[in-house]
């Protein structure tokens, strides 16, 4: 086995350089596993959830919980989907076991020397080469979990951005919440963030998700989500974004501290719902916060395509903010928008 990284003496990343035929069969997936291998048991997850948490805690029904949990893991995609580089890992962040594939431990960022909407001007120029580039994924029983990236706590600290990061390395369900975990190594250069979608809620039912390809409407929204961002572009749109609602009673940026979905940001374009959004303090990041629970499920979403992670700020300014932009279409599309896409 080789170390990569040493993690200290806390939580550790551990890749294998062996398997057995016990620990993985078959191979496919990839980034163009086809949608149709799985629709049915991701269909199964919401319902099989639901109906688990309405038992109670009777013996009985804790026997039926793990039953219907087990079936539910059925639902998922399996490591058996997953390209026949990805090997077995140890635990991370203490969130269970991992697979990761082409020995690399983290994400390459997309440099430092563009920032917010002049770093989306640049990236749509381009395509992303490797959009699954240090994927890594939770396992359970043979199911994956959750899907995630490693992120150097050094590059978040410099400014740097990080786009396309795909969530379409199998065909996923709409994520339950994100966890941000801090994992403190012997060297400062080689401290991570484990940034990580997670399939099943941490306890109880699984909330609506809406199937792939269809995108809630705007007005699914509750009332208290209202219009802000980008009043200087026409029509509130900020460019190869779209236009951005939240609660206006509580801050936008996330402090480490807070519950439930406080700061939670929507994306709209042509009526529709197309991402959804946290905004992180830079300081935050560099002091080696993590937020272990933020839900994406207060509203029905689809399946994750792609999100970045996208400085605010100049390298030799004050700290700023990272914006987490999760969207539910491909980045090409909201890429292309220099306006307001229902414009005449």
């Amino acid at each position: 086995m080789v170390g990569e990284p040493e993690l200290g003496a806390g939580p550790r990343v551990i890749w294998c350089t062996t398997e057995t035929e016990q620990e993985r069969t078959g191979s496919g997936g990839g980034e163009n596993v086809s949608m149709h291998q799985s629709s049915a048991r991701l269909v199964l997850v919401g319902a099989l959830l639901c109906g688990a948490a309405a038992l109670g805690t009777h013996p009985v029904a804790a026997q039926q919980v793990d039953a219907d949990r087990a079936a539910a893991l059925q639902a998922l995609p399996r490591v058996s989907d997953l390209p026949p580089e990805f090997r077995y890992a140890r635990e991370l962040a203490d969130r269970g076991v991992f697979l990761a594939g082409g020995g690399l431990s983290f994400r390459r960022d997309d440099g430092g020397e563009h920032h917010g909407f002049d770093a989306l001007r640049h990236w749509a120029a381009d395509e992303k080469d490797d959009p699954t580039q240090g994927a890594v994924y939770q396992v359970e029983n043979g199911a994956v979990v959750a899907a995630g990236y490693l992120v150097r706590q050094s590059d978040l600290v410099a400014g740097r951005s990080f786009r396309h990061l795909s969530l379409r390395g199998l065909d996923f369900p709409a994520p339950q919440y994100l966890s941000v975990d801090f994992l403190e190594a012997e060297s400062t250069e080689a401290n991570r963030y484990l940034w990580l979608w997670h399939f099943l809620p941490p306890a109880g039912p699984a909330s609506p998700t809406v199937p792939a390809g269809e995108l809630p409407p705007v007005t699914s929204l509750p009332p208290r989500f209202t219009l802000f961002a980008c009043a200087e572009y026409p029509n509130d749109f900020c460019p190869q974004m779209g236009r951005h609602f939240t609660d206006g009673s509580v801050s936008t940026t996330r402090d480490p501290a807070t519950t439930g979905d406080d700061g939670v940001i929507y994306g709209e374009a042509e009526g529709r719902l197309i991402f959804i959004e946290y905004v992180f303090r830079q300081q935050d990041l560099a002091a080696g916060a993590s937020w272990p629970e933020l839900p994406l499920n207060s509203v029905p979403i689809p399946p994750l395509d792609n999100l970045h992670l996208l400085h605010y700020g100049r390298p030799d300014g004050p700290p700023g903010t990272y914006t987490a932009h999760m969207y539910f279409i491909p980045e090409k599309t909201y890429l292309g928008w220099a306006e307001d896409p229902s414009q005449p």
